[in-house]
């Protein structure tokens, strides 16, 4: 007869669930079986034991009131999370050994998309913070897992939420080979004259880089909270710190592009470089695991009913001036963060967006002040033409939703 363990976490908190069922689920013994009794659907619990083909996973009651899971260790397996400990202290230690890579590509081979984000959860709330994750196994598991990943990588088409970030994804990895190409040429240059093209080339890639803020602001406000309603947060909270790091240098790299008068051109061209380099290669990387992670992930767990809140709450904040045309809700939002613009240049580049908008699409400001002026100027200039909506008034920053009708 199989040993089984009952534990009944009804009325605890979130964090004591976690720290009474994790344990006891992984102290299982090949042929074990623990009862699970709870008051709310352990959905995701059964997502996370199945993706890792030890457990045999069972409802023995099915709510309303009261979810009995049934949770049977089929076949002893070695502790993957304690494979992984090993390799960051390999890692921590200095460069990994031959043998040790190979070590780290099997390791990352044997474990799908989901079963990664969930062992780096677990890692996380074990005290492996989220640094250490994404600074030390980043390179070592896009290497060793982009080939299987890509093979079982799940598809949709156009417009659901997730092939819209996939195409812009595409886009912005065009801008970022651009970018490339322009830092191999600008090596050679001596003075701002010797880029050529180049200059305002990189103006054009600085402003699709920053433009991609709606891109990260549709993630974090609406797709990441639904998979944290599944109880998948620590893969996204990953996400959300690579994009502050991003944030912080494409307006920076938008700032030196637009403005490089105002600097010498070594420093402008040293400065250029180290930015370039960091995101070309950190934000490629970053892109590759949303595609083949997170929103394989997000594809596994979340429902119809999910998916449709998702294209509501993106229609809502709108889209990025690449965004292709079948992606969106037919009026698409083209956002101008003017904080990083010094103010003389500010209406100019409004205007110059404004008269290229299509009826029916909206241009939305980003201002560290009210833009009030610019308001009395649409009304004697475009009367009749637009509509103006704050959506957010200070106290630091302005949020306006200008749409041309």
């Amino acid at each position: 007869m199989n040993a089984q363990l009952t534990i009944d976490v009804r009325g605890l908190s979130h964090d004591e669930k976690e720290k009474l069922i994790f344990p006891n689920v992984e102290s299982l013994a090949g042929g074990h079986v623990l009862k699970l009794v709870t008051e709310f659907n352990p959905l995701p619990l059964v997502y996370m034991l199945k993706a890792r083909d030890e457990f045999e996973v069972q409802f023995e009651k099915e709510g309303p009131e009261e979810w009995i899971l049934n949770i049977k260790r089929i076949a002893p397996v070695e502790d993957t999370k304690q494979q992984f400990k090993e390799l960051l202290k390999e890692i921590k230690t200095g460069e990994v050994s031959p043998a040790g890579e190979e070590k780290a590509r099997k390791l990352f081979q044997s474990v799908d998309a989901k079963t990664l984000g969930i062992v780096e959860q677990e890692l996380v709330n074990e005290g492996v913070t989220q640094e250490e994750i994404r600074n030390s196994l980043c390179d070592l598991h896009l290497e060793a897992l982009r080939d299987s990943l890509v093979a079982k990588k799940l598809e949709v088409s156009a417009p659901h939420p997730v092939n819209t970030l996939m195409e812009e994804h595409k886009i912005i990895l065009k801008s970022l080979d651009e970018l490339d190409a322009i830092l191999t040429r600008l090596q050679d240059s001596t003075n701002y004259e010797g880029m050529g093209a180049d200059l305002e080339a990189l103006k054009d890639i600085a402003h699709h880089l920053v433009e991609a803020e709606n891109h990260h602001q549709r993630e974090e406000d609406i797709l990441f909270p639904k998979l944290a309603k599944h109880g998948i947060t620590e893969p996204a909270e990953v996400m959300k710190a690579d994009h502050v790091e991003f944030r912080n240098r494409k307006k920076a790299l938008f700032q030196l592009a637009h403005n490089y008068g105002d600097y010498d051109f070594q420093d402008f061209k040293t400065r250029v470089t180290q930015l370039g380099k960091y995101l070309t290669k950190e934000l490629e990387g970053h892109i590759f695991k949303e595609d083949n992670i997170i929103y394989q992930i997000a594809l596994q767990v979340l429902t119809a009913e999910d998916w449709d809140d998702v294209k509501k709450g993106c229609d809502k904040i709108g889209y990025c001036c690449f965004t292709p045309e079948d992606q969106g809700d037919g009026n698409k939002i083209e956002v101008l963060d003017l904080r990083s613009m010094p103010p003389f240049q500010r209406h100019d580049r409004i205007f110059e967006m404004w008269d290229a908008l299509p009826e029916g699409n909206t241009l939305k400001i980003i201002n560290d002040h009210d833009p009030k002026p610019l308001r009395y100027q649409f009304e004697a200039e475009h009367k009749g033409h637009f509509q103006w909506e704050y959506e957010q008034q200070g106290p630091v920053d302005w949020m306006v939703n200008i749409k041309k009708i």
